[in-house]
């Protein structure tokens, strides 16, 4: 037993060190480009309880492997069928600690970029102000919108006035006389792209900052998740470790993984009160009493987990 526990101290010792970082990781683990978005696909399909449902089924496996040993000889085939799966779940949650402790950043607060005024056509312009205001009479009160309005009684007064000089103006004289007046109403239909262009960008900003207050992630203080999360990979690599020396070392086989499964319910309780943890930040945050708080930051992270991997997974593809 003194040489199991070596294997499981060494074994936690390099991947603790390894999980420092999510590059470092991937390269102990050598986890290919393949790996990461296979690891993504497994996560989405962890559809009713996010994390929680991933992690619990790893476990499940491999307990059922260690049940069936109970009663029936050792299949050293079937203990290695467990240790991937189990090697996996260790890097899903140290990369989820990687999250929780912003050693992976989290997408940052997006900002509005609106419609640049070139994209933009005058009477298009118009005609949704029109209608928007139609919708709503105090859309007109919009500082913007009464600019608007400002450039199109200018722009009307300008034309008014060049339709009356224009029939004064010698002929070699009215092409500037055009040109001249043409430079006027540029400046205006600018002007109005450019004011409508700001409102745009005005509303989006509001719709980001209502979207980035409801982001969870953004919200809840992760940090305080990241201690039980690397008790939590702890468990699992000792548990990965144990059925890698009992299949390599061959010897008091069975003994080994008969205690191994009298901990199961130590194991389970590790994934079960995460749910815990997750309403301890949603109550930080003042959710406590939002029952879907915990489940909304589970599916949050596994969203977030699984672009994190597609991202990796396209960094780590060979050219």
């Amino acid at each position: 037993m003194i040489e199991l526990e070596r294997r499981i101290t060494g074994d936690w010792f390099d991947l603790r060190e390894a999980g420092k970082d999510q590059y470092a990781l991937i390269e102990f683990l050598k986890l290919s480009a393949q790996d990461l978005g296979r690891l993504a696909e497994e996560l989405r399909g962890a559809v009713e309880e996010g994390l929680s449902e991933y992690k619990d089924m790893i476990l499940r496996r491999a307990f059922i492997t260690l049940e069936a040993v109970q009663f029936q000889s050792v299949r050293f085939e079937e203990l290695r069928a467990r240790e991937q799966p189990l090697k996996d779940l260790v890097f899903i949650i140290l990369m989820q600690r990687l999250l929780c402790t912003g050693t992976i950043p989290l997408p940052k607060s997006k900002e509005a970029q609106g419609l640049s005024p070139d994209e933009l056509d005058v009477s298009g312009v118009l005609a949704e102000i029109r209608n928007r205001i139609k919708r709503d009479g105090n859309f007109q009160k919009h500082p913007a919108v009464k600019n608007i309005f400002v450039q199109v009684a200018l722009y009307q007064k300008e034309r008014k006035k060049m339709e009356e000089l224009l029939p004064t103006i010698k002929s070699d004289k009215k092409d500037v006389f055009r040109a001249n007046f043409g430079a006027t109403f540029k400046g205006i239909f600018d002007s109005i792209k450019k004011n409508y262009s700001d409102i745009l960008k005005e509303e989006e900003s509001r719709r980001l900052a209502k979207e980035n207050r409801q982001d969870l992630l953004l919200r809840v203080p992760l940090k305080d998740l990241a201690p039980f999360l690397q008790n939590q990979a702890q468990a699992v690599c000792r548990l990965c470790s144990t059925l890698a020396y009992a299949r390599e070392d061959k010897y008091k086989t069975r003994g080994i993984l008969v205690d191994l499964f009298k901990q199961k319910e130590e194991y389970f309780k590790r994934i079960d009160s995460e749910q815990r943890v997750y309403r301890s930040l949603c109550a930080e945050i003042g959710l406590m009493g939002t029952s879907d708080c915990p489940i909304r930051l589970n599916y949050r992270l596994r969203d977030e987990l699984i672009h994190v991997l597609e991202r990796m997974s396209k960094v780590e593809e060979k050219p």
